[in-house]
């Protein structure tokens, strides 16, 4: 049996504080360092709005990203073959491709057989339209009014920067949850953090479909379309909804449609006369 005297206990105790505070030095040190990295990044100009940015992701990285998203896609989406179509959305694509003020990448159009509205994009500029969302559409101003939206969002760099966001924010979240030791206040703590994640996300995400429905009016009037294809595109979308009254603005990821047509129809007035 060992005997320790009260002084060593002393120390003993002071040592375990030293090294607890110790720790708690290097774990903020860390996350310094991380927030340091995430707010700092690289600076960049954006080249669709001309003001500088900071960016972690580059253009290569973002090409890599892509891939590996679409690879998954093609294994977990039943893809269309219908060739008259997929022959449509290249056209159409690749007239709003040339106007689009990001050209550093080569943008690849994918048609998923599904009875959906929707469409969306990934890094890389790899754009995804549903089947049930070509259907809906009546005309090529239309389609062309979706693709030059999430090719604007791609050349804002809207994807690369929220998968930024999102990485930064589960670095930084193992860190500080991966330090707390009780489970209840973990639970607690991954709520709260999440929470707050998913409103930032979300007013993010608001912010960025404004912006790309901007830049796809401008890439429609610059490509020969009719911007007007925006509009009657929300209403399509409108009418699939069955109408688009949600007050809870605060949780919702994209503005109302009713809002945005407002929003359109007013840059369709801005880039007649400026282009």
């Amino acid at each position: 049996m060992i005997k320790h005297t009260r002084r060593e206990a002393r120390d003993f105790i002071i040592g375990k504080r030293r090294i607890f505070w110790a720790q708690r030095w290097i774990l903020s040190w860390a996350l310094c360092v991380v927030l340091c990295a995430f707010l700092s990044g690289c600076a960049t100009i954006n080249p669709a709005t001309g003001k500088q940015e900071f960016l972690i992701l580059t253009t290569p990285a973002e090409v890599m990203l892509g891939q590996e998203v679409n690879a998954s896609l093609q294994g977990s989406e039943k893809f269309s073959k219908n060739k008259a179509d997929l022959r449509r959305l290249s056209r159409i694509g690749q007239k709003v491709v040339q106007v689009s003020d990001r050209q550093d990448y080569q943008y690849q159009f994918y048609l998923i057989d599904k009875d959906e509205m929707n469409a969306f994009t990934v890094p890389g500029g790899h754009v995804y339209f549903y089947t049930g969302l070509l259907r809906a559409l009546h005309s090529d101003d239309e389609v062309a009014a979706v693709l030059a939206h999430e090719i604007g969002h791609c050349a804002a760099h809207h994807v690369a920067k929220k998968f930024q966001m999102s990485l930064g924010y589960n670095i930084i979240g193992s860190m500080v949850f991966g330090s707390i030791q009780n489970e209840l206040a973990v639970r607690i703590a991954k709520l709260g953090a999440d929470t707050l994640m998913n409103i930032g996300m979300s007013a993010y995400s608001r912010e960025d479909e404004y912006q790309a429905d901007r830049l796809g009016v401008k890439y429609m009037y610059l490509a020969g379309f009719d911007p007007n294809g925006m509009i009657t595109t929300f209403e399509v979308l409108g009418k699939a909804s069955k109408g688009d009254d949600n007050d809870w603005m605060l949780l919702r990821s994209h503005p109302r449609l009713s809002d945005r047509i407002e929003a359109v129809k007013k840059e369709i007035a801005v880039v007649q006369t400026k282009y």
